[in-house]
């Protein structure tokens, strides 16, 4: 599995348990509002996908198409 692939899996996979977590929080207690939390918060998820996005392009590392097949005589 290459670099990138993993880290946006984990990425995915962190995302899909905030979520989780967020909507678990709200079952248990009653009191607690999953859609205040976003009305509240929703800038710094575009600040923390900005940085992913950022931190991504700066780690980029431009490797060569790897050969495949036999070599041509």
């Amino acid at each position: 599995m290459a670099v990138r692939s993993r880290s946006r899996a984990l990425t995915a996979g962190l995302i899909l348990m905030s979520i989780g977590l967020i909507f678990f929080l709200q079952n248990v207690y009653q009191h607690f509002s999953a859609w205040h939390l976003i009305a509240r918060y929703w800038p710094v998820i575009l600040i923390i996908i900005g940085l992913r996005k950022l931190y991504d392009y700066l780690t980029w590392q431009e490797n060569p198409p790897v050969a495949t097949g036999a070599p041509k005589e």
